[in-house]
């Protein structure tokens, strides 16, 4: 039985992951963002332990921290599932682009706090997208680590979407060569059916849903990679490991990004770095 610990668990794939988790007899610490949700979630899994917290803040990310690190004296799997798609531009209470916020700031902080507790031979789990390569309408994606926090470079929000996957894919990378014994993995689900996009027009969604994967199915890549006996590490379209795009592997760019994180986030990459084994 493993410790696991599960961010964005309340919806969608990330609730499929929780019940597959469950199911499996993991001991389980299941994050989510709306508290009736997650009220929801403890009712339906009274086994696992469920924390209502806004891991798009550091205060979220520091509350969701706290409360694991009072039950758990150490953790086996951190998966970093938070999702989010917005199509106009919002920022949080701490002036941060809100896709950035997600799906790359929530995952460094969460890493940075936990990283006490998790031993040499644990995994990180980070939900990417094949998004990091291009954007939905097209197009190539770069990424400024100077403007790394605004969003603000002629706002669209697949392509916004896009930037903050490969900020989180360059921080996978780069986090697997400063934890060399722990398994850093980041995957694409697939195209799956949630209601990530609630906030578009209808019909587009509709279109999208149409071919899309049940969240179950879109579930199944995240536990096998949280729980299969062997490591994995770097980049799996579902279950298999590919290359990701050229760009991710410029380990320039990812210390970059890595700095830049640290300033927004400080301390959170001495953190990490100090409990080097």
């Amino acid at each position: 039985m493993s410790t696991i610990v599960l961010i964005g668990a309340t919806s969608g794939l990330g609730r499929r992951a929780a019940e597959q988790l469950t199911a499996g007899g993991h001991r389980l610490f299941l994050v989510g963002r709306d508290p009736e949700r997650a009220a929801a979630l403890a009712k339906q899994l009274p086994n696992a332990t469920v924390v209502a917290a806004d891991v798009s803040v550091r205060s979220g990310v520091e509350q969701v921290a706290a409360e694991i690190a009072d039950r758990a004296e150490r953790i086996d799997v951190l998966i970093n599932n938070a999702g989010v798609m917005t199509p106009t531009r919002q920022v949080t209470a701490e002036g941060i682009e809100l896709n950035l916020a997600v799906h790359h700031l929530a995952p460094w902080s969460t890493v940075a706090l936990l990283a006490p507790l998790i031993p040499p031979g644990g995994r990180v789990v980070n939900v990417n997208s094949e998004g990091h390569r291009s954007p939905m309408r097209g197009g190539v994606v770069r990424l400024d680590s100077a403007r790394l926090a605004d969003g603000a470079e002629s706002f669209d929000p697949f392509l916004t979407y896009s930037r903050s996957k490969l900020a989180n894919l360059l921080f996978s990378y780069e986090l697997q060569r400063r934890r060399p014994k722990w398994g850093v993995v980041a995957v694409h689900p697939g195209v799956v059916r949630t209601d990530l996009g609630r906030q578009f027009p209808r019909l587009q969604v509709a279109a999208i849903s149409a071919f899309a994967l049940p969240a179950r199915r879109g579930a199944e890549p995240l536990v096998q990679l949280a729980t299969s006996n062997t490591q994995p590490t770097g980049y799996y379209d579902r279950f298999t490991k590919v290359r990701s795009s050229t760009i991710s592997y410029d380990e320039s760019l990812a210390r970059e990004v890595w700095t830049a994180t640290e300033q927004l986030r400080p301390h959170g990459g001495q953190r990490i770095v100090s409990v080097v084994d």
